[in-house]
């Protein structure tokens, strides 16, 4: 079913940051969220994710996560910086979410290290990285426990122009592989375009559009 979003705003006071908005997504599928700067996007992700209050409802396969705790959610979010932990390895990173759930398994965090392009870089420092290859460790990361849900605000923001494109086909690629739901914020269209099977549009916290990308075989909603 994948998730529902129904009459969803956010209020900071007498500001309203989202506003009324009501979506679905199914299972499988990588939806964009576009809009300028201060449209509402990324509060609608982390309010999403649990981090923000709001009103309406927030659904994963027909059950309410609306006062489920951020970490009881089954969803990822990964940030534009990628957050990686300096003091750990590239495997380390990789399979934090793992450990935290009382688990190791190192073939699941090689195998997502081939997914993203990075076999053999378990032992690397992070730090010895360029910022493409720590935006790979930082996917693969989100990707380690599983999530139901995959929330990426602005991943490739920090990148140079050049770079930007080519990784934003690697993340396409990734996420379909992994058979992912995903939610993609960002303010490049081109990029919403490569990476999303949709794109929705926020102008000043309403949903005013949806439209499929092009060659996705998807009709619009």
């Amino acid at each position: 079913m994948g998730l529902t979003l129904t009459d969803v705003s956010v209020r900071f006071g007498d500001v309203v940051a989202v506003d009324d908005v009501s979506l679905e997504i199914p299972t499988g599928e990588v939806f964009a969220l576009l809009g300028a700067s201060g449209s509402g996007k990324s509060t609608l992700l982390r309010a999403i994710a649990g981090l923000e209050p709001c009103s309406g409802d927030i659904a994963f396969d027909g059950e309410s996560v609306v006062g489920t705790p951020v970490h009881k959610r089954g969803f990822a979010l990964m940030f534009q910086d990628g957050q990686l932990f300096p003091h750990l390895d590239v495997a380390g990173n990789v399979g934090y979410a793992l450990r935290v759930q009382g688990r190791r398994d190192d073939a699941r965090v090689a195998d997502l290290l081939d997914l993203v392009g990075l076999g053999g870089f378990g032992r690397r420092r992070v730090t010895e990285l360029s910022g493409g290859e720590q935006q790979r460790v930082a996917l693969a990361r989100s990707l380690a426990a599983d999530p139901r849900l995959l929330l990426l605000d602005e991943p490739l923001s920090a990148l140079d122009r050049e770079l930007r494109e080519r990784l934003a086909l690697d993340v396409r690629r990734i996420l379909t592989e992994a058979g992912t739901t995903a939610i993609l914020v960002t303010h490049d269209h081109a990029e919403a375009e490569v990476i999303a099977d949709r794109v929705g549009r926020l102008d000043r916290g309403r949903l005013v559009s949806v439209s499929a990308t092009p060659d996705r075989g998807v009709e619009p909603a």
